[in-house]
């Protein structure tokens, strides 16, 4: 930082400064003359009152213009580093002597939230589910990644037309600041499908716009929680979900999972939770639907802890038998029940767009803590999703969807049977982009990883999903990136390596 020298010093003339002045640089003559001589002000090398040589001897020793020079010493001027005095020249500012870095190291002292975030604990869980979303592996010629769109069939013309319309024909769109809310066409479009399609029972002004299912979790966990309040989750579950809460001081409470989802009957005794966090329809990354009887009995706990649930419907569209099955929020009739959409899944993940569905006693605090965050999602790409949905280009892309993701699940379940039938178990649940597969006890996910990666084929650990001290072995695979002999073929390889005595190594 700077700070300022009580000491007067005596006023002396430096000599000739040494410049080194390259004549090829991109960078004009005159911005080096003043990068180099503000760096020996504050670094010392021209103490302060010295005066410094004149525009004409400068100009004179490296051969150029005095009025390039002229122009450095001008920026000098105005940013306070040197004074130009008439009839005696120019000298460099008093109080300008930078401190040394080296000698005075920095030590920040990191706010509790911050001091969460960088803990061993936290820092494991930040990478959970980067490997399979981001990464690009070497020598892999086949990618069980999940969270991945499908889009060799998103309607790509259909999308620019949408954007075209907006961009050729609505300049006041484009002009001024969206709503903070989200644009109000989208929020009627929203609260119109998830009405007619989830079973989501909702007015327009309850809808809300979210940059992604984090910033809603994020400003969720801000209005909501205290450090040390107690949140239910999943076991195994959504991991960002529960950093998140964890990163506000929340402490979690895992209930586990099975066939039908979220066990309501194993939910503590002692239980105070603030929220319980879910995902009903399709249970992440586990598999299995809750029925209504756990349902109902879960509304019912809330009611009468005076708590909080956040139904997480990330991939409620994607049912391949029957119709995709309603939201629990469409059972509350107290306002319990917070309703978290997305279209990242459906869509484009490069979207960045969600949605909320909030209980009328929340709307308003909702929309203040957002104010603070952002200005709102971009109006331009709010404006052609709400089109995209009102005119049935979403609904067909849907009826898409279920079809190719239905005949991708299809053969990957065939190809467990086959390959790995005696090996793995598996959540046969026909919904979603991907299958948790348990292990045999005493396998080793890591090796059993390294191995099959050998073979030209990723797969992803499940034991970051798991919270608690003990997980058994599993894999998550997603379908949705690839073709049939893709998916025949990954799986023929994984049984390959699953079968090795070595699978068995820890």
């Amino acid at each position: 930082m700077i700070h300022s020298v009580s000491t007067k010093t005596v006023p002396t003339k430096a000599e000739m400064i040494e410049l080194q002045i390259d004549y090829k640089s991109d960078i004009p003559l005159n911005r080096q003359i003043y990068l180099q001589i503000r760096e020996m002000i504050l670094d010392g090398r021209l103490p302060c009152e010295t005066q410094i040589p004149a525009t004409r001897e400068i100009a004179r020793k490296y051969e150029m213009a005095r009025m390039t020079v002229n122009v450095a010493y001008e920026q000098l001027e105005i940013e306070g580093y040197v004074v130009s005095k008439p009839g005696s020249g120019t000298f460099v500012c008093s109080g300008l002597q930078l401190v040394s870095g080296g000698q005075h190291k920095t030590e920040i002292e990191l706010s509790n939230w911050a001091e969460r975030m960088t803990s061993p604990e936290m820092t494991s869980a930040l990478d959970v589910g980067r490997q399979s979303l981001e990464s690009h592996h070497p020598n892999v010629e086949i990618d069980f990644g999940f969270g991945r769109s499908f889009s060799h069939i998103f309607p790509f013309d259909v999308w620019r037309k949408l954007l075209a319309r907006y961009l050729s024909t609505d300049d006041a769109l484009l002009s001024k600041y969206g709503s903070v809310g989200g644009f109000g066409p989208l929020r009627e479009a929203i609260a119109s499908y998830v009405g007619r399609q989830r079973g989501v029972n909702c007015r327009p002004e309850q809808v809300f716009i979210i940059s992604g299912m984090q910033q809603a979790l994020d400003i969720l966990s801000r209005m909501l929680l205290n450090p040390k309040d107690e949140v239910i989750v999943e076991t195994p579950g959504y991991v960002n979900a529960s950093r998140v809460f964890r990163s506000y001081g929340a402490n979690l409470r895992p209930v586990p999972v099975d066939e039908n989802g979220f066990r309501t009957d194993r939910i503590p005794a002692d239980s105070d939770a603030r929220l319980i966090f879910v995902t009903p329809s399709n249970q992440f990354p586990h598999g299995g639907a809750m029925p209504v009887t756990r349902r109902l009995e879960l509304i019912h706990w809330a009611r009468s802890r005076n708590a909080l649930i956040i139904e997480d419907d990330y991939d409620g569209e994607l049912r391949y038998a029957g119709s995709p099955i309603s939201a629990l929020q469409g059972l509350d009739d107290s306002g319990r029940v917070i309703y978290l959409g997305t279209f990242s899944k459906v869509l484009l993940p490069a979207l960045r767009l969600g949605y909320i569905v909030l209980p009328q006693q929340l709307c308003e605090p909702f929309l203040r803590a957002k104010m603070l965050m952002d200005r709102g999602a971009p109006t331009l790409t709010q404006a052609a999703i709400a089109d995209f949905i009102t005119e049935g280009h979403f609904e067909r892309h849907l009826r898409n969807l279920r079809k190719l993701y239905a005949e991708r699940r299809g053969v990957l379940v065939r190809a467990i049977k086959e390959h790995l039938d005696d090996v793995v178990t598996f959540a046969d649940h026909p919904a979603g982009f991907h299958v948790m597969l348990y292990l045999k006890d005493g396998l080793s996910e890591q090796h059993v990883i390294a191995e099959t990666r050998k073979k030209g084929v990723a797969v992803y650990a499940g034991r970051p999903y798991h919270l608690g001290d003990w997980a058994p072995p599993s894999l998550v695979l997603g379908f949705s990136d690839l073709d049939n002999t893709q998916i025949e073929e990954g799986i023929r390889r994984l049984g390959e390596v699953l079968r090795q005595p070595a699978a068995s190594m820890n």
